[in-house]
């Protein structure tokens, strides 16, 4: 089973995937086969592993924009460490605790089975992608090692075996909340479907109507459609008629049969979801697009160009805070509120995920899902790539960030001198 799986994911990589002209002959799949037989016949291969080794396979393309995964979330084989952590110099800093008990948010990470962070950083470049500290991912690395060595906040060094949890659920955040008598803060994080925000714009017509501060907070955000965010698009951009050019993000989709028939059965199922009729719309014309043009390969899709929004006069000072855990339809939009003349964009610069986007994904047995890009830019025939949108007021990841919340109160007093 697993190597026919590895097999079918390799052909998938190397036919199907919207990179896999521009990556020819980049990855090798032959050792990982190898690894699987040997595993396979010694008795030692299991989903957990299996995950791993295909994940590992993916990283040969250079795309962080894909990923191998248990297809249930509750699956067994669905575990992390149990911790989120960020890098400062070389510290890796505690940012987060879900079922790692034996921390608090705030610790250090110094090593990993006697290994700094500085030569862990130097062996795991493959996997680290980004030279920036502050966007380096380092949990799956974690992962791979046996001792924890964690400085405390009184400096006390101590050690511990890590363990694998169950993997939390992904809870979605979709909120409104007031900050004071003039500003409110929005926290999107996902664009997963519109509804919820339109239940949002909806339920606060009459607040967002005179509101003299809005900030917009997708640091979190996972991305999704971006027919998703439309609705918000009038109250980005000042009162009267503002063109948008989306130029930068023409695509071409890579249309094989198999990536059409995906395609096609995921905008159904999306359909199904959802109650907005425009929505609906825009998953009708997709889904006529990949029945018309399956197994035709490259096609371009008519996007890009220029659209207009009508925009308002209230919210009068928008904020939109952004970091490098936003991504796919994040970058976009964080990208199109930044052209407005009354947004401004506080944080760090975005994912950049959108070389290759428009993720589907092929599910086997009801066990495992590869998720991969089947969209590529246009742009990057000229030598373009998007390594994400640069914000207005770059604020630098440290621990304080840990203490308080640094860009929210940056925006704040950024919107106490407007």
């Amino acid at each position: 089973m697993y190597i026919d799986i590895f097999n079918e994911v390799v052909d998938i990589m190397q036919n199907d995937y919207a990179g896999h002209k521009d990556k020819q002959g980049w990855d090798s799949p032959d050792r990982y086969r190898e690894n699987i037989r040997e595993l396979s016949n010694q008795h030692q291969l299991d989903d957990y592993t299996f995950i791993n080794i295909i994940n590992d396979y993916l990283l040969d393309f250079k795309d962080p924009h894909m990923f191998f995964i248990a297809k249930d979330e509750q699956s067994k084989t669905n575990k992390d460490i149990g911790f989120k952590v960020r890098r400062f110099n070389d510290v890796l800093y505690v940012t987060e605790v879900m079922s790692e008990t034996r921390l608090n948010a705030g610790d250090r990470v110094i090593a990993l089975d006697k290994l700094t962070v500085s030569e862990l950083s130097l062996k795991h470049k493959r996997e680290l992608r980004d030279e920036i500290p502050e966007r380096q991912r380092w949990e799956n690395i974690i992962e791979k090692y046996n001792t924890l060595y964690i400085e405390n906040n009184y400096r006390e060094v101590t050690s511990f075996n890590l363990k694998l949890y169950d993997k939390q659920q992904y809870t979605p955040i979709h909120s409104l909340e007031k900050l004071n008598h003039n500003t409110f803060n929005m926290t999107l994080t996902d664009f997963f479907s519109p509804d919820p925000i339109e239940k949002i714009i909806a339920s606060n017509q009459e607040r967002l109507s005179d509101l003299e501060n809005l900030i917009i907070d997708v640091r979190q955000n996972r991305g999704g459609s971006d027919s998703s965010f439309e609705q918000l698009l009038p109250l980005l951009f000042p009162e009267g008629k503002t063109i948008i050019n989306l130029d930068n993000y023409k695509m071409d989709f890579n249309i094989t049969k198999r990536t059409a028939d995906l395609q096609i059965k995921g905008l159904k199922s999306l359909q199904d979801k959802t109650t907005d009729t425009s929505f609906k719309e825009s998953l009708d014309n997709m889904i006529t697009f990949f029945q018309d043009n399956s197994g035709k390969g490259f096609v371009s899709f008519e996007n890009g160009g220029e659209f207009e929004v009508e925009g308002s006069e209230f919210p009068k000072n928008i904020i939109v805070l952004a970091d490098a855990y936003c991504g796919s339809a994040g970058d976009i939009f964080v990208d199109i509120a930044s052209r407005s003349a009354k947004v401004a964009v506080i944080g760090r610069p975005t994912a950049g995920l959108n070389d290759y986007s428009n993720l589907i994904n092929k599910d086997w047995e009801e066990k495992f899902s590869l998720y991969y890009p089947t969209s590529r830019m246009v742009s990057l025939d000229s030598g373009i790539k998007d390594t994400g949108v640069k914000p207005d007021t770059y604020v630098k990841w440290t621990p304080e960030h840990l203490q308080a919340d640094i860009d929210m109160n940056i925006a704040l007093n950024f919107l106490e001198e407007r």
